[in-house]
C-alpha cells in the first residue's frame, strides 16, 4: 500500500450518501451532533431520556470517521450518530432506546482501486456487504451502487439499519416485523461536514451513550477494528 496517501482526502472521497425513508422525519429522527449530547448528558446519562429529533435533515450534521492503516489494507469508519432508535410496528418495545450509533466500513485491499474496494455496512448486530466483485466470508455480496466513489446507503425508518440498495432483503424478526427502506426521502451527503473521531470531545468515552440498554460508542472494545467483520482476505 501506497505510503504517501492522504487519508483525509480518501475519506472525503469515498464518504458515503445516506438514503433516508420519506416517513423518517415522522416517526423518527434523522442524525445529529454527538458532541453536543455528550456535552449536555456525559455527567448524568440518566437526564438523557427518549428524543426523537431532529425532524428534518440538516446538512450540516457531522459525519465522524476514524482509519487504521496497515500494508495490504486500509480501513476507514464512519459514524453516524442519532438519539433515538425504533423498529416500525415491533411489539413489546423492541428496538425502542435511546441512542444509536451507526457506521460503514470502507476496506481497501493492496490499492484504493474501486475493483479492490469492500463496503461493510451497518445493520443490527451484524452487516452488509457490498463491491463490485469482492466479498469476504462468511458474507452474500450485494452490488456497490456508486456516485462517483460515494458509496449509496438505503436507511431503514427508525432502526437506521443500513443497506446498500432500496431493493434489499430487509432484516425481519419473527417473519413480520422488517425494516422498512425506500426511495423518495433526503439524501444526506457525509463528505460535507467530516470530522476525524480523534477530534471530538468523545474520543476516549467508552461507556454506554445512555441507560444499560443504549449503544457503545466507537472507542468502546465492542466496536474494535474488527467488529464488521473479521480480518481475512477477499475473494
Amino acid at each position: 500500500m501506497d505510503n504517501s496517501i492522504d487519508i483525509q482526502s480518501l475519506a472525503r472521497r469515498f464518504a458515503p450518501l445516506l438514503h433516508f425513508h420519506p416517513k423518517e422525519g415522522e416517526f423518527c429522527c434523522y442524525p445529529s451532533d454527538a458532541e453536543e449530547t455528550y456535552s449536555k448528558y456525559s455527567r448524568n446519562w440518566n437526564l438523557f431520556v427518549e428524543d426523537r429529533a431532529p425532524k428534518e435533515l440538516v446538512s450540516s450534521t457531522p459525519c465522524y470517521y476514524e482509519f487504521w492503516i496497515d500494508a495490504k489494507l486500509i480501513q476507514i469508519r464512519y459514524w453516524f450518530w442519532y438519539r433515538y432508535n425504533d423498529f416500525p410496528g415491533a411489539p413489546l418495545r423492541l428496538g425502542k432506546h435511546v441512542g444509536d450509533w451507526e457506521n460503514l466500513e470502507v476496506r481497501f485491499y493492496e490499492s484504493t482501486k474501486m475493483e479492490d474496494t469492500i463496503w461493510i455496512l451497518s445493520n443490527h448486530f451484524e452487516a452488509r456487504l457490498a463491491s463490485l466483485s469482492k466479498t469476504l466470508e462468511g458474507f452474500a455480496r450485494e452490488d456497490a451502487i456508486l456516485s462517483d466513489e460515494q458509496i449509496n446507503i438505503w436507511v431503514a425508518l427508525g432502526t437506521h439499519a443500513n443497506y446498500p440498495s432500496s431493493k434489499s432483503r430487509p432484516r425481519c424478526y419473527a417473519r413480520f416485523f422488517c425494516d422498512k427502506i425506500a426511495e423518495g426521502g433526503f439524501v444526506w451527503n457525509t463528505q460535507e461536514n467530516l470530522k476525524l473521531l480523534d477530534q471530538t470531545n468523545f474520543s476516549n468515552f467508552k461507556g454506554r451513550w445512555g441507560d444499560k440498554k443504549a449503544p457503545r460508542g466507537p472507542a468502546n472494545e465492542y466496536n474494535n477494528r474488527w467488529r464488521n467483520a473479521p480480518h481475512s482476505d477477499p475473494f
